[in-house]
């Protein structure tokens, strides 16, 4: 097994993996180029090591040398440190899948970042599918953007660090952690790679929520790693209700009222109201509360108390169970 796999953070939160460092010994020499002038001048070389906690140590003393670039003057290095290595630590982390990227699915099922670049495509674009909006968010452009620096200057840094890993990271690591059986389609450690999720992730997400429970769809997943719900509410709500249906519409459905009652999906779930009716009922904000009273008061069942409620927040309308049981009443004209 991996020193990966085998991390402490394992049984704390399972988004979090250790970064990867810039080369497999730790720390990395590369030769940058150095200036004293932003466009033209003479040009020299020089080493420079990026330290295991990606801090940069050069010939210069970068302290003096911000306090000349205030005054006026000018040394690439002082961006390298300042700028282009942690962009480069971002590029790299999203690449290796050490960190996720901060997509979103909107309301029209397209997948956006959720923090755009300006000047960067990703302002006004939208992405079909998880995967394109992830790689968008690790393209080497993109981070050169988000940090202001340039692209062929963060590319060089980059290659370096690829060729002391021996590797570009574009397949998923050897699946020693389990990940594949985890995931329902064939290819779906693949599919959630391209999507940004490390296999190590997948695992620890089936293993915190479904406990030897079966092979989840990619879809499950990929609302895990995006919506971020309750991972305690999804594991208690799958423990008395489990199905696999069930789990993947947990991730994706979540609302404010699944933090302030989170038994409230299981209790209507057990009592066989539909989940259409429950997703409107939570983003209602019709609590179990709700939901009995008008059963008791309008003699409904509760699945015919839920769906009605549903309805009536779905027309755009917010009654309370008393103002419906009035309605219900006798004396009531229904037109």
């Amino acid at each position: 097994m991996s020193q990966l796999a085998k991390t402490p953070e394992a049984t704390l939160d399972p988004f979090a993996l250790p970064p990867l460092e810039p080369s497999p010994d730790g720390a990395l020499q590369a030769t940058v180029q150095c200036r004293t002038t932003r466009t033209g001048g003479s040009r020299l070389h020089h080493r420079i090591t990026i330290e295991t906690d990606w801090s940069v140590r050069t010939p210069h003393d970068i302290a003096l040398e911000r306090i000349a670039t205030a005054m006026g003057g000018y040394l690439s290095c002082v961006d390298l440190v300042d700028r282009e290595v942690p962009a480069l630590r971002e590029l790299v982390q999203l690449r290796a899948r050490r960190a996720l990227p901060q997509i979103t699915r909107n309301t029209d099922g397209r997948w956006t970042l959720r923090a755009v670049t300006p000047q960067c495509r990703c302002t006004h674009g939208e992405f079909h599918i998880a995967a394109e909006a992830a790689e968008h968010a690790r393209d080497p452009h993109h981070v050169a953007r988000r940090h202001g620096v340039m692209p062929r200057r963060l590319a060089h840094l980059h290659t370096a660090i690829s060729r002391a890993h021996g590797t570009a990271f574009y397949l998923p690591p050897y699946d020693d952690c389990g990940a594949g059986r985890t995931v329902r389609e064939r290819d779906g450690v693949a599919q959630l790679w391209e999507a940004g999720v490390h296999p190590l992730v997948v695992a620890r997400l089936h293993e915190a929520l479904w406990p030897g429970g079966p092979p989840m769809p990619v879809w499950f997943y990929l609302g895990a790693v995006s919506r971020r719900p309750d991972l305690a509410w999804v594991a208690d709500t799958l423990a008395a209700v489990p199905d696999e249906d069930v789990a993947v519409w947990l991730c994706w459905t979540d609302t404010e009222l699944d933090r302030t009652h989170p038994e409230a999906r299981t209790a209507w779930l057990r009592a066989g109201v539909p989940r259409r009716a429950i997703v409107a009922l939570a983003d209602g904000a019709y609590t179990p509360v709700d939901v009995a009273q008008l059963a008791a008061w309008t003699r409904r069942s509760i699945p015919g108390a839920a769906v009605t409620l549903a309805a009536w927040h779905r027309a755009g309308c917010h009654p309370t169970p008393a103002d419906l049981a009035l309605l219900d009443g006798p004396d009531v004209d229904p037109w």
